[in-house]
Order: C-alpha cells, then sequence, then structure tokens
C-alpha cells in the first residue's frame, strides 16, 4: 500500500507541547502527531492509498496558546493527482496556520486559517 507523510511543524516550541489531530480524506482514521516542549517539529508516515484532501479536527500549541480546529485543505475538490506528502504550520507569532500538500504530479497547493487564542483539548489529553 501507498504512503503517505504528514508533517507537522511550529514557530513556537520552547516552552509547552503541540498536538495535530488529522484525516487523510476519504480514508477518514483519526491520527495524532504530539510535540512535546522543546520539539519543533514531527511527522507521520501513513499507509493510505489516494488521498485527495487533508482534515484536521485540532491542532493546538499550548504556550503561547494558539489553536484551530475543523479544518480541511486544500480548497475545492480533489487536486490533478493524490496527495503524496502534506505540512501543517502553526505561525503562533502570526496567528495563522499553513497547510500545503505535494500531489504525486509534482504540483502544490496551500492554504491558510486564522487561529484562536483557546486551549483546545486533544484527544490524547494533552
Amino acid at each position: 500500500m501507498p504512503t503517505v507523510t504528514m508533517e507537522f511543524w511550529r514557530d513556537e516550541y520552547l516552552q509547552g507541547g503541540a498536538c495535530l489531530e488529522y484525516s487523510w480524506v476519504p480514508e477518514g482514521l483519526r491520527r495524532v502527531i504530539v510535540l512535546g516542549a522543546g520539539q519543533q517539529q514531527g511527522a507521520s508516515v501513513d499507509d493510505v492509498d489516494d488521498v485527495s484532501h487533508v482534515q484536521v479536527y485540532v491542532t493546538r500549541n499550548d504556550e503561547p496558546v494558539a489553536s484551530l480546529e475543523n479544518w480541511q485543505f486544500p480548497p475545492g475538490g480533489p487536486g490533478p493527482a493524490p496527495i503524496e506528502r502534506a505540512r501543517v504550520e502553526l505561525h503562533v507569532r502570526d496567528m495563522v496556520a499553513h497547510g500545503t500538500v505535494w500531489y504525486l504530479d509534482g504540483t502544490t497547493v496551500s492554504d491558510s486559517r486564522e487561529l484562536e487564542p483557546v486551549p483546545r483539548p486533544c484527544p490524547t489529553g494533552n
């Protein structure tokens, strides 16, 4: 089965943890990446086939507090090919989340959403 990589990155990482709960569309299996204090990025390689979008259920940075829930990217319908890699970046200083997908044909698409100063829970209890 093909693999798809999810990368999770944040600019504020010296204090507090962070999390990303996501799934690959249309599979729908929820997955979690947790970052500890001092950890800027993490990744997960998942066995999934024919991915069209990323569903973010919740993403959160603990200090300073910034979060977002229920975001699907990229916008619109399926892209030109299946997704091979995606990246969610939390730019806490600017209070914005950026999502980028890379397709198997080499094209990329990005989207952004505003972060909120709300401490939303992650499924791990962090």
